[in-house]
C-alpha cells in the first residue's frame, strides 16, 4: 500500500507540472488589449514637418491689384529743409499753365485741401496774379515770346511763398526782359500778402536791411548800400504788386518767405541781371516783424 500511494502522488506532481508548461506557452487571451503595431517611418524624425515659415527670399504680392503708395512729387510739392514735409501740410501743390501763342506761364495750384471753396478761391488767385506779367506788355502781346516758370519758396499750412522767374521778348526790341516776381498767399484767409503786412518797414529796417542781408549772387553784393536809403524805403513800401506796371506807382520789388529768411528782390540795371534777391534772416530782423505767421516761423 505504501507504495501504491507514492505512484499515486507522483503521477499527481507530474499531470500539475505538464499543465503549468502548457499554460506558460499559450498567448495571453485576457487583460488589456496590445497596443497595435508603429505605422510611421522609422526613420522620420520628430521634427521633420514642413516648414511654414515663407522664404525671406521671396516677396509675393499679399494684395494683388493694389500699386504701393506713390511718393509725393518733390519738384511740385517742394519738400526742402526750407519747407514743411508734404504730410504736414493740409493740402498739395499741382503745376498748371496758361498759354497763348508764344506765351507759356507755369503756376501752381492747390489740391486735395479740406476746404474746397478755400481752395477754389486760392487757385483763382494764384491764376490772376501768376499772369499779371502781361502787363509789361499789354496790348501788344501778339507779338511777345513769354515763358515763366515758379519755386516754392514756402509751403506751410498757414504760408504759401512762390518765386516766378523766366524771360519775355518782344519783336524788334534790342534785348529780352529777365522777369522776376513773388505771389505770398495767405492759407487761412486765402488772401495775398505783401511785404508791409509782414513787416513794419521804416528806416531801422531800411539800415538792417542794408547791413545785415546777404546777396544770392556774389556780382550783386553792396547793391544795397548804392540805393539811397529813402528810396530803398520807398521800393520797399510798394512792394509785391504788378498792377502799377506803367505808372508812377509801379514797383519792381518783391519780397519771399523761406522757413527761416525774408527774401527781397530789387530791379537793377540789364547788363546786372534785371533783377537781385538778398536774404536776412528773422532773427536778424525780430523787432519789425509784425506777422504772427512769422513771428511763428521765428519761434521754431
Amino acid at each position: 500500500m505504501g507504495k501504491k500511494n507514492l505512484m499515486i502522488t507522483l503521477l499527481i506532481l507530474f499531470l500539475v507540472l505538464l499543465t503549468s508548461c502548457s499554460q506558460g506557452n499559450n498567448p495571453k487571451t485576457s487583460g488589456d488589449p496590445q497596443p497595435e503595431p508603429a505605422t510611421e517611418n522609422p526613420n522620420e524624425k520628430p521634427d521633420d514637418k514642413p516648414d511654414t515659415k515663407p522664404d525671406d527670399t521671396e516677396k509675393p504680392d499679399t494684395n494683388p491689384g493694389v500699386k504701393p503708395a506713390e511718393q509725393p512729387d518733390h519738384n511740385n510739392n517742394n519738400s526742402s529743409p526750407n519747407n514743411p514735409s508734404p504730410s504736414s501740410n493740409p493740402y498739395e501743390i499741382t503745376k498748371t499753365n496758361y498759354t497763348e501763342n508764344n506765351i507759356k506761364i507755369n503756376y501752381p495750384q492747390l489740391k486735395k485741401s479740406s476746404d474746397q471753396q478755400k481752395e477754389k478761391t486760392i487757385n483763382q488767385l494764384l491764376k490772376k496774379e501768376a499772369i499779371k506779367v502781361l502787363n509789361y506788355y499789354l496790348p501788344e502781346v501778339q507779338d511777345l515770346t513769354l515763358e515763366i516758370n515758379y519755386e516754392i519758396k514756402s509751403k506751410s499750412p498757414s504760408l504759401l511763398s512762390i518765386q516766378y522767374t523766366g524771360v519775355g521778348y518782344m519783336n524788334g526790341v534790342a534785348h529780352p526782359n529777365n522777369h522776376y516776381y513773388t505771389t505770398n498767399i495767405d492759407i487761412e484767409t486765402g488772401t495775398i500778402l505783401k511785404l508791409k503786412d509782414m513787416i513794419n518797414i521804416d528806416e531801422n529796417f531800411v539800415g538792417n536791411l542794408k547791413q545785415n542781408a546777404k546777396s544770392m549772387k556774389p556780382e550783386h553784393q553792396g547793391i544795397l548800400n548804392s540805393i539811397h536809403p529813402s528810396d530803398l524805403l520807398n521800393m520797399l513800401t510798394n512792394a509785391d504788386s504788378l498792377d502799377n506796371i506803367g505808372t508812377e506807382n509801379q514797383s519792381d520789388t518783391f519780397s519771399y518767405f523761406t522757413s527761416d529768411s525774408l527774401g527781397i528782390s530789387i530791379p537793377v540795371s540789364h547788363a546786372e541781371g534785371d533783377h537781385a534777391e538778398f536774404e536776412i534772416t528773422y532773427q536778424a530782423i525780430a523787432q519789425n516783424i509784425h506777422s504772427l505767421l512769422l513771428l511763428s516761423l521765428l519761434q521754431q
